[in-house]
């Protein structure tokens, strides 16, 4: 059995909305790759669900074939899930885009993490606000 690949992922618009920025990480037992990025303007639950986007998309480029997603935002995870309803028109197709991704593996789940479990992807935000 593979180890699923973990994507950790975290966002924020300061003020919100207002100038953004993501960080993810995605880990496997092999390697470990992260990035960050400042993202313009845009608002906090846009800016998770881009950088749950750009994770799940490196998985994806690496090969990984089974992924477990991690955030602390409560809304992407239950929107990705199916268990709350996308009200807000522009994370529609961000929430699309997620889907459309999670199907590329043969296996992919999604979770809230708490921020103190997701320190690494928080961190990484701060550091797409300073580039």
């Amino acid at each position: 059995m593979t180890t699923p690949a973990v994507v950790k992922f975290d966002g924020g618009a300061r003020p919100n909305p207002g100038p953004a920025a993501i960080g993810y990480i995605v880990k496997t037992d092999d390697w470990t790759k992260e990035g960050s990025n400042h993202i313009g303007e845009s608002t906090n639950n846009r800016a998770e669900y881009h950088a749950l986007i750009q994770g799940l998309e490196l998985a994806s480029e690496k090969g990984c074939t089974e992924v477990e997603a991690r955030g602390d935002s409560q809304l992407v995870v239950k929107q990705v899930r199916g268990a709350w309803s996308v009200n807000e028109p522009a994370l529609r197709p961000l929430r699309d885009r997620v889907q459309e991704l999670a199907e590329e593996f043969e296996g992919f789940e999604i979770r809230h993490a708490s921020r103190e479990e997701n320190w690494q992807a928080d961190e990484l935000v701060e550091v797409g606000f300073s580039d």
